[in-house]
């Protein structure tokens, strides 16, 4: 029984009532094994360096752990340094001054490293100027940035629209098969295509004409009395619709720019005569024959890794500067150079299949010989650009491709529970031999955080690194999913119930390296999900023990 009192406004006691309680008794509860806890993510996060500034000392009190030799890993503690917002707005002044007083180029400031932080960003570290966008300016009677001035994304621009483009075009991912914004994987720059080149004359367009769009048709105004009048934006502007679109006939233009269609043909002759020489056969510098060197070094992920779509006039090769070409790579879907590129990938040329498991089960498929998944915009035979699973569909014949499970996400269902190494991932729905299981996430960091983290790692006796390529490495320790609880089992287990039944492989993923676990066997639903670690793992838990 609870004896329950109520109380007036004045402090008083009013009345007193009792309630009864129900009493249960249960047995004593088991506490949960422990492990450690990280940050949940689907896809993988690119963190390139930890930050030079250490936040905190690990282990500082526990003596079988040299935290000193630690501290070397990092330049600073970042209790040391107060972070000043007034530092920062300083140096925006500054830019601000130095380009429009002294006409000097942001990208020549931020190459001299005068000012305290970079201007621009670059993979893993933010600029000032993307900052500035993030936050409310501060307020102070030395500024001269005007209210409505905004800094540039990548280059500046004199055209009010094209800067509007370049800034929405960096809000997206360079790469064609994200589509999400502000994407914590691909974080380096996406520039604006380079300018089209014109493959039609003018005169071909205007014949294309045949009814008048408007009261202002060229058609219908053959001789101009008065002669337009456009400003210095609406010209720029004009520019800019005509450099990502020059073939297009002047009423469609008229419609773009808000101005009659007789004047937007006037300022198109004045601005770009119908030269009699046009690139028809090979727009955007491309040649015909073949490239004389076609040498390539992208299928095995230990000595290669991916770089950023090339974006350059001309062909791929030594000439244009060709970030493809020195990387001795294929050119992917989101380089821009020519569809007929010489060092394009083609993609494969199989046929559907009526188990879904097409390109896997099959010899010859070229995306698998490569190590890469199959593109759905390439591989168009082979069922990759179906994206739900072949159980939802009544014809075999559609079902998917084997080859394309990472991209399109086809994870069986997992459940994290006790297991006789502690924990472990159990699969709760069968699985067929070629099978992804899950994908491997965490976050993308190079050699010298693997080394700083591993100190770490090594001093709890627990790592969760996979080697990705020869730059990156895979790392779940602070961010990951149920995949970094996967526990080992050697190959040479003879149990059954501990042999290794899932196997890690690293695939290229529309442009990317990902890495997915996939059954090597047929696997029954509550089997542990085994794979074996390899033997540089356990050769360098052992070298850090003996240090």
């Amino acid at each position: 029984m609870v004896a329950v009192t109520s109380y007036s406004e004045d402090g008083t006691s009013r009345s007193t009532s009792t309630i009864p309680l129900q009493v249960v008794h249960v047995e004593l509860l088991e506490p949960h094994r422990s492990y450690e806890y990280c940050t949940p993510i689907s896809r993988n996060i690119f963190r390139g360096d930890d930050d030079d500034m250490m936040p905190f000392i690990p282990y500082a009190d526990d003596p079988t752990f040299d935290h000193v030799d630690h501290t070397l890993c990092y330049g600073s503690f970042a209790w040391q340094d107060d972070y000043d917002p007034d530092l920062e707005v300083i140096s925006l002044e500054a830019a601000y001054r130095l380009h429009t007083v002294h006409s000097l180029l942001y990208e020549d400031i931020d190459s001299t490293g005068i000012l305290p932080f970079k201007l621009f960003s670059t993979p893993g570290k933010t600029g000032l100027f993307t900052l500035s966008r993030r936050r409310d300016p501060l307020k102070w009677n030395g500024t001269t940035i005007p209210c409505s001035y905004s800094f540039p994304s990548s280059l500046l621009s004199h055209s009010i629209l094209q800067l509007r483009l370049e800034r929405t075009h960096s809000l997206f991912c360079p790469n064609l098969n994200c589509i999400e914004p502000l994407c914590p994987v691909h974080v380096e720059l996406n520039p604006v295509p380079p300018p089209r080149k014109q493959t039609i004359r003018l005169s071909e367009l205007l014949k294309r004409v045949e009814h008048p769009c408007e009261a202002g048709c060229f058609l219908q105004s053959r001789t101009v009395e008065v002669l337009p009048c456009w400003s210095e934006d609406d010209i720029d502007s004009f520019k800019s619709i005509l450099n990502i679109e020059p073939d297009m006939i002047p009423c469609d233009h008229a419609e773009l720019c808000f101005k009659p269609c007789h004047e937007v043909l006037y300022y198109r002759r004045l601005l770009y005569p119908d030269f009699d020489e046009l690139q028809t056969e090979r727009p955007n510098g491309e040649h015909k024959g073949k490239s004389r060197s076609l040498e390539f070094q992208d299928i095995d992920p230990v000595k290669f890794t991916p770089n950023e779509p090339c974006h350059h006039p001309g062909p791929c090769d030594v000439s244009s500067n060709c970030l493809c070409f020195k990387n001795k790579s294929h050119c992917q879907r989101n380089c821009h150079c020519p569809a007929k590129c010489a060092r394009r990938w083609k993609g494969c040329r199989c046929t559907k299949a009526r188990d879904g498991m097409n390109c896997v089960r099959v010899r010859g498929c070229s995306c698998v010989e490569a190590r890469r998944e199959c593109d759905p915009e390439l591989c168009v035979k082979c069922g990759c650009r179906c994206v739900i699973p072949v159980i939802f569909f009544e014809d075999p014949e559609r079902s998917t491709c084997g080859n394309s499970q990472i991209q399109q996400g086809h994870f069986k269902k997992l459940e994290v529970k006790a297991s006789r190494w502690g924990v472990g991932v159990f699969l709760l729905e069968p699985a067929k031999q070629g099978d992804l299981i899950v994908e491997y996430v965490g976050e993308l960091i190079y050699e010298m955080t693997f080394d700083s983290r591993g100190e770490v790692a090594d001093h709890l006796g627990r790592s969760y690194v996979f080697g990705l390529n020869k730059t990156l490495s895979l790392d779940s320790s602070r961010a990951g999913n149920v995949s970094r609880f996967i526990n080992h089992s050697g190959t040479s287990d003879t149990s059954s119930k501990m042999q290794c039944n899932c196997r890690a492989f690293a695939r290229l993923v529309s442009g990317e390296h990902r890495i997915g676990i996939f059954a090597i066997m047929n696997i029954d639903p509550g089997t542990e999900i085994l794979i074996d670690y390899g033997p540089s793992f356990f050769t360098e838990q052992k070298n850090a023990e003996a240090t």
